[in-house]
């Protein structure tokens, strides 16, 4: 089984590290679109990219900076 990496960066996109894993992108309008060549996706999460759902580097145009994260309760679920 691959396992699949996803690293949230504080002032940008998700990186999906993929290794030898298959990824299926679907676009925010719900059709498929071709993933970029390689190992690692960028996914924007500051939602001002012009190529969503991938990265284009807006977030360095709109100082997008995450929201801290929320107190872990101790609750594994």
């Amino acid at each position: 089984m691959t396992t699949v990496r996803i690293t949230a960066r504080p002032r940008g996109p998700l990186v999906v590290e993929l290794g030898d894993a298959a990824v299926e992108l679907v676009g925010p309008d719900g059709q498929p679109r071709e993933p970029p060549p390689g190992k690692r996706l960028l996914l924007c999460r500051c939602g001002a990219s012009k190529s969503k759902p991938l990265c284009d580097g807006s977030h360095n145009r709109i100082g997008f900076e995450a929201p801290p994260p929320e107190p872990d309760d101790g609750d594994a679920g």
